[in-house]
């Protein structure tokens, strides 16, 4: 038996003790007043019936109560009774009687009694105790009986109903047993249709994204190990060629020229994952201001004249007239990086256009290329840092480094892509972000 069986069973044990307690003292403090009232409104009746029947002098039921007049402090037997009427005559001569109460005979035996005043005396009814008393003691055995019944009923119920409940709880945390130790596919299904389902719903999204959080590792690893690699073994290469003597002066300069390069390689790449790290925990803050749009897109476009000269691009500008507000030198490193993948992705004699528009209550800002497009299962991975795309060489670090500046902004952002229309890199700036651009 499982724990949370063995917690079910001592819990519902536990209510059903509290309850058959709570019943108990109901039943000795209303339960006995209840059943008394009763037999005192049932005497009350029975000497009103024994005055009616004196009044019209008929005939007393001797069978089933027992009855005396006091009248000018004489006692006379109305009935015989059950346990006939010479106790109760010697008894009642030395009582005071109340309107109801308990009488005790000379054989010391309880009765019940109600007295009912007349005009021709009083008529005191009595009524054995030891039923009541009765009464109240099988209401107890009932009681006490009802516990032990649902006690051994609840055992096997719970038990059974403990499995039901447990059984998904404990495959969910088989579960994440499996991947905790690096088992992502599993099998998290739970049909339950309550807040367990809902707990393995989650689990199986979480095996998901760990599975795929884990290959992106991998993948970081071994392209970050590449791209060190290729520098190394060029510095390499061309350092034991100068060391060795097999350089001549025509190429020595050549050779110290590549080996700057690739050593700058390093540098920019050791340099992101630097600037990726400290920005996913939060070690830089915005220097946020208010900056002229337009003029900030055109700075950006100017840094790629060259290249997009060489490919025959065409660059097409059409913003609102606006200040933003965030920080200018985080922003144009996002820029930076969505234009240069525009123009690395964008063939020969084609164009790219940025432009803004409004969206609700923000302003998009939209980098569009009509170049090779992106698959569309790959689209969500590109932000991820180091994805590479296997037909293009990869996004690298840049895009990763991008989402972490925008996720700073709280500025929304995006990518829709196809292979007919290009691709279209975007950011969402909020509209309260914003003022209308004034020229003096």
């Amino acid at each position: 038996m499982d724990k949370i069986t063995r917690k079910l069973i001592k819990y519902f044990i536990s209510i059903i003790a509290l309850i058959i307690a709570i019943c108990l003292i109901v039943s000795s403090i209303f339960l006995s007043r209840f059943y008394l009232k009763q037999q005192y409104d049932s005497l009350e009746a029975s000497a009103k019936d024994i005055y009616s029947s004196l009044k019209n002098n008929e005939e007393i039921d001797n069978s089933s109560i027992t009855a005396i007049l006091i009248q000018d402090n004489n006692i006379v037997a109305l009935t015989q009774g059950k346990m006939g009427m010479m106790p109760f005559l010697r008894s009642a001569s030395d009582n005071n009687f109340k309107i109801k109460g308990i009488f005790k005979n000379a054989m010391n035996a309880e009765f019940l009694y109600y007295k009912l005043q007349t005009d021709i005396g009083d008529i005191i009814v009595f009524q054995s105790n030891k039923y009541s008393s009765d009464y109240l003691n099988i209401v107890y055995i009932v009681l006490f009986f009802i516990f032990i019944f649902s006690v051994l009923l609840s055992i096997p119920l719970i038990s059974y109903i403990g499995k039901k409940f447990t059984k998904p709880i404990l495959k969910l945390e088989k579960v994440a047993s499996s991947i905790s130790n690096g088992n992502f596919d599993v099998d998290c299904s739970v049909g339950t249709n309550d807040e367990i389902q809902t707990l393995s719903i989650s689990l199986n999204q979480m095996a998901i994204d760990l599975k795929k959080k884990y290959q992106l590792q991998r993948d970081f690893v071994a392209n970050v190990s590449h791209d060190f690699k290729t520098p190394l073994s060029v510095i390499r290469s061309y350092s034991e060629a100068i060391s060795d003597g097999l350089v001549d002066e025509e190429n020595l300069e050549r050779y110290s020229e590549e080996i700057i390069i690739e050593v700058d390689r390093l540098n920019t790449l050791v340099m992101d994952l630097l600037q990726l790290s400290k920005l996913q925990d939060g070690v830089y803050s915005l220097d946020k201001h208010f900056f002229n749009l337009p003029n900030f897109i055109n700075e950006c476009v100017n840094y790629f004249k060259a290249i997009i000269t060489e490919k025959n691009i065409s660059i097409v500008s059409s913003t609102l007239p606006l200040e933003i507000c965030a920080d200018k030198k985080y922003l144009q490193r996002v820029l930076y990086n969505f234009i240069d993948n525009a123009v690395k992705f964008s063939t020969e004699n084609s164009k790219i256009e940025i432009f803004t528009s409004e969206l609700n209550n923000y302003i998009k800002l939209s980098i569009k290329d009509y170049g090779i497009g992106i698959e569309n299962d790959l689209l969500e991975d590109i932000w991820d840092k180091y994805y590479k795309n296997s037909q293009s060489g990869g996004m690298g670090l840049g895009l990763a480094i991008c989402k972490e500046i925008l996720k700073m902004h709280d500025f929304k952002y995006g990518v829709t892509s196809s292979h007919e229309s290009g691709t279209e890199f975007y950011f969402l700036i909020p509209k309260d972000n914003t003022r209308t651009l004034t020229y003096s």
